[in-house]
């Protein structure tokens, strides 16, 4: 058996209570635990998160997706409890890293384990606040050293001052001469460099979603980071890119891919509408990765992409331009049992140096990142680009924002949730609701927190639905604009 395959395996096993006694010894599973060991499995898990809450919640809401053979509540922008657990489910993440941290302290182990340690748990921990606003923080992970099982829920605009401040130090602290003696790094297989530049990243997406509510001390922070180069490198290549690249052989394959075999839905989840006829326009030949020819066109001289507008009523979805035949669906990329997770791309990093630069953050060049952010997005897709491209009126760089935010957006198809909170920090792109939609047309602005909070951590869940305004998918982040 493979080893990284092994590992995945045993960890598995171990967090289902699924071990044994048993005489048999795989020669390939390491017979002590170290970060290695623990490291692959975070890595593992959370990548499947990101790319089922992409799948399931973010390319519904923001109209990269939708059914086209039944409702989707989704789609139709309504969140409801059942939709939360996934992305909740992160937080059993953070004991793993937990682990890894007393490992270090015990000896065993480079201390950057423990700072790409920490730069994981605040990237989970950006992830859950996203999705809910007030979640726990101070108190989260307590559970693991058996001392707060109801952990309270911190403020979201006290959870991002952390975050960033725990961030800093995580990215500073990173030897990038030194190693991770174990191994277990299945992103950068121990690359330093590429750690403090996935950092430094994240940070400067954390700022700017700061930006809205405090726009000068995000100002002064993006200036600092982004003026030091040297000090604080950032994702500058698709070389750079924080993605999980599957090994195909189960279990370390991409969670979509087996659905197309047995997942009657997955083989209905249409490109949406909005996106082909945007791609269209524009000649963007992402369109051919994003999505399929219609099948009565596949294989033709003339193949033709057709999107579904998204939640429309059963019967006329389904029926849409002819039926199943004449509508494009995902592409088979995502059938591939390789097709990576996507955590953050350099594109996304360019296109945030070229907002920062808009907005007088840093005397950056605007124009500039911003072609180098819709270059690295056809690049890491296989999309063959040309210079023309960038001339069209409506791509060409104009020195305002909405371009900005609309190539952004069609750059991180498949990032998790970023599309969904880079929409409610901006309000861009300009999406349409459906017809048949439930919330007066409103984008939700929250997953309402899991039933299993209001049962098991019910006083804490009461406070925190009181101070947000209510437990309702309407209820608005603190850097919500």
């Amino acid at each position: 058996m493979n080893i990284r395959i092994a590992v995945i395996c045993v960890t598995l096993l171990l967090a289902m209570g699924g071990c044994q006694k048993t005489d048999n010894i795989n020669p390939n599973v390491p017979a002590t635990v170290n970060p290695g060991v623990v490291l692959p499995q975070i890595l593992y898990n959370v990548s499947n998160t990101l790319t089922l809450s992409a799948f399931e919640i973010n390319n519904e809401l923001m109209q990269y997706t939708c059914m086209n053979n039944t409702f989707t509540e989704v789609q139709r922008f309504k969140l409801q409890p059942s939709n939360s657990n996934q992305l909740w489910n992160l937080y059993n993440r953070l004991r793993d890293l937990s682990d890894i941290n007393r490992m270090v302290e015990n000896g065993i182990g480079h201390p950057n384990y423990r700072a790409v340690s920490g730069i994981l748990r605040v990237f989970i921990l950006s992830v859950i606040t996203d999705a809910f606003g007030d979640v726990p923080y101070t108190e989260a992970g307590a559970a693991s050293a058996g001392s707060i099982f109801t952990p309270k829920y911190d403020a979201q605009e006290t959870i991002y001052a952390g975050l960033i401040t725990e961030l800093q130090q995580y990215t500073q602290d990173i030897d990038v001469n030194g190693t991770l003696d174990f191994g277990g790094d299945l992103v950068y297989q121990g690359n330093m460099l590429r750690w403090k530049k996935f950092g430094n990243s994240l940070l400067l997406r954390l700022l700017m979603r700061t930006s809205e509510q405090q726009p000068q001390q995000a100002a002064t922070l993006i200036g600092q980071l982004l003026a030091d180069p040297a000090q604080y490198p950032v994702m500058e290549s698709n070389a750079d890119n924080f993605i999980y690249r599957y090994q195909g052989s189960f279990p370390d394959v991409f969670p979509l891919a087996p659905s197309y075999v047995r997942d009657f839905d997955f083989k209905y989840k249409s490109v949406s509408a909005f996106v082909v006829d945007s791609l269209t326009k524009f000649g963007d030949a992402r369109l051919h990765q994003f999505a399929r020819p219609t099948n009565a066109s596949a294989g033709s001289d003339n193949p033709v992409y057709v999107g579904l507008p998204n939640a429309l009523p059963v019967t006329e979805s389904a029926n849409y331009n002819g039926g199943y035949n004449y509508q494009s669906y995902l592409g088979t990329r995502f059938q591939s049992d390789r097709e990576p997770a996507i955590w953050m791309t350099a594109s996304e990093v360019f296109f945030l140096k070229a907002e920062a630069a808009i907005r007088n953050f840093y005397p950056g060049n605007a124009q500039q990142a911003y072609h180098d952010g819709i270059q690295h997005s056809f690049e890491y897709w296989g999309a063959p680009f040309s210079a023309d491209y960038l001339t069209q009126a409506s791509v060409v760089y104009d020195g305002g924002l909405p371009k900005v935010y609309l190539q952004k957006y069609f750059s991180l198809f498949f990032t998790g949730i970023e599309a969904w909170s880079d929409y409610r920090r901006t309000g861009y792109p300009r999406l349409v609701p459906g017809p048949t939609n439930v919330n007066d047309g409103r984008i939700p602005s929250r997953l309402p927190y899991p039933l299993s909070e209001q049962s098991l951590n019910q006083n804490n869940y009461r406070e925190a639905s009181q101070r947000i305004g209510g437990d309702d998918m309407n209820s608005k982040m603190w850097w919500q604009n």
